[in-house]
């Protein structure tokens, strides 16, 4: 529940907020209003709330626990760890640059050690559904709106036959619709 802040409140915060840390702010504010009870948190939301600001962007105290040039993060992973992340396993293939390019999925590594780059229309998929079976032979290129038609189709299969039986029927039935639509346009 928020406190209804008098005018002399306010005013007094317009005049001693910018410029100061938090933490001395509060302090001040207690010793000219100490029957007020009011947490830091508090009065830096109805500060905000009022469109109050101190300017400090960083309070000096933090600054002694950043991150130095050239020091490492003390649960850094080293190259080829591993972890799941939502049933698919991430292999770590480069220490520095974004979160993205530093880890890799498993199976895609493992397809393009065999055959390459991955094209960029396509994905690399589990023959039998399995995530953790990284045969190279449970491993299938397939064009994305093929994965995005079984999986809106729920086409997956436990079955390799059965999984390529149905990439066909979906390539086939984009190549129909493909042609008819061009037919259509004359």
């Amino acid at each position: 529940m928020s406190k209804r802040l008098s005018p002399k409140i306010i005013n007094w915060l317009e005049v001693n907020v910018p410029g100061r840390p938090w933490k001395e702010v509060f302090e001040l504010f207690q010793q000219e209003f100490p029957d007020f009870a009011w947490t830091v948190d508090a009065m830096k939301n109805a500060c905000y709330q009022r469109n109050i600001r101190n300017g400090i962007l960083v309070s000096p105290e933090s600054k002694k626990y950043w991150f130095k040039k050239g020091h490492s993060v003390r649960n850094e992973k080293p190259l080829g760890s591993e972890f799941k992340m939502k049933e698919y396993v991430m292999v770590k293939v480069k220490m520095d640059g974004p979160k993205d390019k530093r880890w890799k999925l498993k199976h895609v590594l493992i397809w393009e050690e065999h055959n390459g780059p991955v094209p960029k229309d396509c994905i690399i998929s589990f023959l039998d559904g399995n995530k953790e079976n990284f045969d190279i032979n449970n491993l299938v290129c397939i064009k994305k709106s093929v994965n995005g038609a079984m999986n809106i189709k729920s086409l997956r299969s436990e079955s390799p036959e059965v999984f390529k039986t149905r990439v066909a029927q979906i390539e086939l039935d984009q190549k129909i619709k493909k042609i008819t639509k061009n037919l259509g346009s004359d």
